[in-house]
């Protein structure tokens, strides 16, 4: 978006030898750039959407561990971690994660990070943003804020600006029902302008709950530079303007239809994924042009553009692209397209193993388990040719994987239930075999527990610690001569035969330890009579495995029950499902009924295409919404869905009326009934919430009148 031509500016400098422009001559106007606005510490939420937490269930717990050297700063979940988090643009939260500790790596949107930057006058742009330091690759910049609005909100405030006589607002979309609005609340970030070929990007990530937007360097911004991102369908403004960010690849104009129609092929993640470089999205583009083919976001849910996407000639997945890849692949309800694409990747290295291997290093057994839900999701009781390769595809992965010492990663993201359930969609009997064989390797693994920490203890476990570490390194001293004979028994009741007792000076805290077995611990110990002849390390051995038996047993046991009370509960599912897809098909055909009083219609003709469409959309559509069943009830579900379906089969008549639907919904068009159905149930809630609201205010009035009287 343009900024107000100002004429005393300097000219644009002199390019320098690699072809980038710098400004670190120019005056610093930061301070008389932060005149013009109120610089924000936190966005501010509009009444209508204050409450309304919309990545409260995408938060997840990393399993870094906290990391504080000698300079006093936890250096957990750094940027070159492999933490689950800050893969998947998830900021930690203090006291949420347990295991990286508090004020880690992985807070820079709580911390208000900026990176080095001050604010400059151009030429033609008004007001721009500049680097003060050399900027790397993926470094946060600076947090887009603003006051955040919902839909109705913008569409107030955009007629406002313009009958103010603002030419340049500064509105970006977060998602359906939340944008920014940074025209005269925000943060430096306002200053950002736009560019057809910029050095940065934005990126949407979850902090606390919320979702929020920041400005990272695409590529290594040289001190002095403009700093710039491609405002694309991010940004808004009133009218098309002049584009002046003097790109080779300059599309002259921002915001209206050009600006549209170029609109991203690929989210930034996508991108990094697939390896897909900025020329190859504008040579497609240009390509498509001159076939006279109009460029659209095939999903708009997603912003995906499935043509494009299937069009790619890929490259062999690099070690140092797989934690994009595992960054993609962690995305829920990924296209499938995406998904097959990703995984090709894999097939077409060299290093097949070596590639593997970094990619269970780097959580991928989470990043597969997330992929095939969705590929379950999507397909039905049989893989069609396309789901089958995808499957197939997986399981080769899970075949060349790193051994594995313990089940815990396996049940967690349960990636045995779904290949189970994977493999009853297939018929293929090599496949089904190799399923099997994976099952049966991991079947025997056992479920490895951790003790818990007792923080309110941690002085003296480190102090125990110390204690165990000295004994194990010094062994030239007898224990006989540093027992002290009143350490061998507490309040007058002696230890069993080589315990002593020790309290820990800073909390004063009684702990044991055993010398010759090389056992500290808190509990007090307990005698255990032993036959004659059976040595220590027997009977610990015989401990150990009465142990593992038992925890085996149990394991077993509650397997046993969850896999009961899974099928009872399929079995449940889907006899609700069949019979809540019978009666919206039924209901949709339906003619309401009408009145005594009211003259009779001529019933309306329902067509076998009709019909068709209707057993289509009634198949899927129960599926999508039955997540919202808990929230508004099952009869609001009904009722949801049968309008829903109806809705969606009378479009499909009017834009197809001659054509034969399809025996079964692809991939993109499932892709979007979901988006539809996603956008329906947003405003429905929406208007549900508001009745809600209405009801308890006239109680509320209702109350007080009765009082008065």
């Amino acid at each position: 978006m343009s900024r107000s031509k100002d004429t005393s500016a300097s000219a644009t400098p002199p390019a320098e030898g690699n072809g980038v422009v710098l400004y670190d001559k120019e005056p610093d106007a930061t301070q008389e750039a932060l005149a013009t606005f109120v610089n924000l510490r936190d966005n501010i939420y509009c009444d209508s959407i204050k409450d309304i937490y919309s990545a409260a269930d995408e938060f997840m717990a990393c399993d870094c561990m906290e990391d504080v050297g000698a300079d006093g700063v936890n250096h957990a979940c750094g940027p070159d971690s492999d933490c689950i988090n800050r893969l998947t643009n998830i900021e930690c939260v203090d006291g949420q994660c347990s295991g990286c500790g508090d004020k880690c790596q992985n807070q820079r949107f709580q911390n208000n990070e900026i990176a080095p930057v001050s604010i400059f006058k151009t030429e033609h742009k008004g007001y721009g943003m500049r680097a003060d330091e050399d900027i790397y690759p993926h470094t946060f910049i600076v947090e887009y804020k603003g006051e955040i609005v919902d839909n109705e909100l913008y569409k107030e405030r955009k007629e406002q600006y313009s009958n103010e006589g603002i030419k340049h607002f500064y509105f970006m979309m977060i998602q359906d029902n939340e944008i920014i609005d940074a025209t005269k609340k925000a943060s430096i970030g306002r200053f950002c302008n736009h560019s057809c070929d910029p050095n940065a990007y934005v990126e949407k990530w979850v902090v606390n709950k919320r979702f929020r937007m920041g400005i990272f360097a695409k590529r290594k911004i040289i001190k002095g530079e403009e700093i710039t991102f491609d405002y694309n369908v991010d940004r808004y403004g009133a009218e098309p303007q002049k584009c002046y960010c003097g790109a080779p690849n300059c599309l002259g104009v921002m915001g209206g239809k050009t600006q549209s129609e170029s609109a991203r092929l690929l989210p930034h993640v996508i991108t990094e994924a697939l390896g897909v470089r900025a020329n190859v999205e504008k040579r497609w583009i240009k390509e498509q042009k001159k076939l006279g083919t109009k460029v659209t976001q095939d999903n708009i849910d997603s912003n995906v553009n499935v043509e494009f996407v299937k069009s790619l000639e890929l490259e062999p997945l690099r070690l140092a692209d797989v934690s994009k890849v595992v960054s993609c692949l962690l995305q829920p309800d990924l296209d499938f397209i995406v998904i097959s694409r990703v995984i090709e990747r894999f097939s077409l290295c060299d290093n097949y193993d070596e590639i593997v291997n970094r990619f269970c290093r780097l959580h991928g057994m989470q990043a597969l388990s997330t992929a095939l839900k969705t590929l379950l999701g999507l397909s039905g009781d049989k893989y069609s040719n396309e789901e089958e390769e995808l499957f197939a595809s997986m399981v080769k992965i899970l075949q060349h994987w790193p051994p594995l010492r313990a089940k815990n990663t396996i049940v967690s993201c349960k990636m045995d239930e779904m290949l189970q359930e994977a493999e009853s969609k297939t018929s293929n009997p090599d496949l089904k075999s190799s399923v099997s064989q994976l099952l049966s390797n991991w079947k025997d693994l056992e479920l490895v527990y951790r003790i818990p920490k007792r923080s309110d203890l941690k002085n003296a476990s480190d102090t125990a610690t110390k204690l165990d570490d000295r004994r194990a390194r010094s062994t030239s001293m007898p224990a006989s001569e540093v027992v002290d004979p009143a350490k061998t028994a507490i309040n007058g009741v002696a230890l069993p035969p080589g315990w002593e007792w020790a309290e820990d000076p800073t909390t004063k805290t009684v702990y044991y330890f055993n010398r010759s077995k090389n056992i500290t611990q808190w509990e007090r110990p307990v005698s255990t009579p032993t036959g004659p002849g059976v040595s220590d390390e027997e009977e610990r051995r015989k401990r150990r495995e009465k142990e593992r038996q038992k925890e085996e047993a149990m394991y077993k046991k509650l397997e046993q029950e969850r896999q009961l009370a899974r099928q009872k509960e399929l079995e449940i599912e889907e006899m609700r499902m069949n019979k809540l897809s019978s009666i919206i098909a039924q209901a949709s055909l339906e003619k309401p009924s009408t009145p005594a009083e009211t003259p009779k219609k001529e019933e309306r003709h329902i067509s076998a295409t009709e019909k068709q469409w209707t057993k289509l959309f009634a198949s899927a559509v129960p599926n999508m919404l039955k997540k919202y069943e808990n929230e508004i009830g099952r009869d609001s579900l009904k009722a949801c869905a049968r309008d829903i379906v109806h809705t969606l089969a009378q479009k499909e008549l009017k834009r197809r009326s001659d054509s034969k639907p399809p025996s079964e919904l692809s991939h993109e068009k499932k892709a979007k009934i979901k988006h539809f159905v996603k956008e329906y149930m947003a405003k429905f809630l929406v208007k549900l919430e508001e009745k809600k609201k209405r009801k308890s205010s006239g109680a509320a009035s209702e109350s007080k009148r009765t009082k008065s009287h």
